[in-house]
Formats: structure tokens, sequence, C-alpha cells
């Protein structure tokens, strides 16, 4: 059994967009996140799972 191990520390502080099915849903700052979630600047939570994050340039 592989174990993997991701540190999501760095994740904090990171301007990005958040991607669901193609449409922008989002974008700001990550001000919480976990393994599960993040939550940006705007006040919002995303779901990790049904989401795609791009670190904005």
């Amino acid at each position: 059994m592989e174990a993997k191990l991701i540190n999501h520390a760095f994740l904090h502080g990171l301007t990005v967009e958040v991607w669901q099915d193609g449409e922008l849903i989002g974008s700001g700052r990550i001000v919480e996140h976990t393994r599960d979630f993040i939550r940006l600047d705007d006040g919002n939570y995303y779901v990790k799972a049904n989401c795609e994050i791009k670190m904005r340039a």
C-alpha cells in the first residue's frame, strides 16, 4: 500500500481561479483550506473534489 502525503500549507495566500465544468465560478486569494475544501477572500467555499483550481499569474 502506498501513502501519499500532500502539504496544503503552500496554498494559503495564493491567488487562484476556481473552475467547474469549464466555467469560471470564482477567483481570489485563498484564506482557508483543508484537505477537502478552500475558502477564498470573497467568503465563498469550494469543494476541491468538484472543482479545478488554477493559480493566477
